[in-house]
């Protein structure tokens, strides 16, 4: 029986699917869970389904004829903001994993799983849709919040200090253990600007990682501070800082309440993820055999003088990270360098340069 627009507005979740005996057994799952769902056998029905529902949660299949699963969810985080996408799949690897979810996917689930664990994943990603929306609705329903005034001397910033102690106190932490965790923050506040290689004064040190755990909340805020979203936040972590720095690690760590080495074993697990700063460009030179022979060598040299950096290096500002690999794949032009996704063949020095300053353009536009 066809839906009508009236059951359609009244949808909890949306399965995509081209397998008819999976799409019912989910829809029958569900149901039973108490959820309202509807199955759509390819992608660009199951995007009308939704536009037409606005459901809290998709589950999609990766591989499907003509739009497949990844299509899907890059259309969904563009159209649909507030819905949680699940991938369901049967051809489920690490690397797919890592992309669904940098473009938008809550979990991952490898098909055969058992109906709990569907209807879980569900109601975990029904509780995420609708903090989203509340957060959208606090939003546009929010005045514009009047900045607090900068201390303009110790007196002050003492009056200042002085509500802090009372929130302090009102949430059970005490005077001393407040200034631990300050005393802490401020040590890797200095370790993170020397893992860096910048030399900072206090004050700006301290002020910088306070932004970077801020740029960190509000990532966390968006997955609702869920801690089935792990990989997802430290996906965005890295994305917006191009590796994970430690003091975000372990900030997360205790924003989400789970343990540190648990955050830990997953960020050195994925490859997707760097626990070294890398640059917003990478550049990496083929000292592969053929490679080698016809000049890697001086190659290399060319690009440590321009960008001053030696293998394995980042620039303090992390605009570039220089490394060297075995192979890159494409022999015949060898001496080869890739910088991002493009490849050079055997580029001089007037050459790099140029490259090196379109990317500083490029940087100062963004800035701007």
């Amino acid at each position: 029986m066809k839906n009508t627009t009236e059951e359609r507005t009244q949808l909890d979740v949306v399965v995509i699917d081209d397998e008819e005996l999976f799409t019912e057994g989910c829809r029958q799952t569900l149901e039973m869970g108490g959820y309202r769902a509807a199955v759509a056998r390819d992608g660009p029905r199951g995007l009308d389904l939704v536009k037409a529902a606005h459901p809290s949660v998709v589950l999609v299949d990766l591989k499907m004829p003509g739009m497949d699963g990844m299509e899907v969810l890059t259309r969904l985080s563009e159209s649909a903001p507030d819905t949680v996408p699940i991938v369901v799949t049967g051809h489920g690897t690490v690397d797919s994993a890592v992309q669904s979810m940098k473009i938008g996917a809550f979990d991952f689930l490898s098909k055969p799983f058992e109906p709990e664990k569907l209807l879980e994943s569900v109601r975990r990603g029904v509780s995420l849709s609708g903090l989203r929306k509340a957060k959208e609705k606090e939003t546009a329903a929010a005045a514009p919040a009047k900045p607090e005034p900068a201390p303009q001397d110790k007196n002050d910033l003492l009056l200042r200090s002085l509500g802090v102690l009372g929130e302090a106190y009102s949430l059970g932490v005490g005077k001393k253990e407040l200034l631990q965790e300050l005393a802490y923050l401020e040590s890797e506040a200095k370790y993170h600007a020397e893992s860096l290689g910048q030399v900072k004064r206090r004050e700006r040190a301290i002020l910088d990682i306070r932004h970077d755990l801020l740029e960190a909340d509000a990532i966390m805020d968006k997955y609702g501070f869920e801690k089935g979203a792990l990989i997802q936040i430290l996906l965005d972590v890295q994305e917006k800082f191009y590796w994970l720095p430690r003091h975000i690690l372990y900030w997360v760590a205790a924003r989400l309440n789970v343990p540190a080495r648990e955050v830990y074993t997953i960020a050195n697990f994925y490859e997707a993820f760097s626990l070294e700063p890398r640059g917003r460009h990478t550049l990496r030179v083929c000292t592969g055999a053929a490679c080698h022979v016809r000049g890697s060598s001086e190659l290399l040299s060319r690009l440590e003088a321009t960008l001053n950096l030696k293998p394995g290096e980042t620039d303090p500002d992390q605009h570039y990270t220089l490394k060297t690999v075995h192979c890159l794949g494409c022999c015949a032009l060898a001496p080869v360098v890739q910088i991002d996704d493009k490849y050079y063949r055997d580029p001089g020095r007037k050459k790099l340069e140029q490259i090196v300053n379109s990317f500083k353009k490029e940087e100062t536009v963004c800035r701007d």
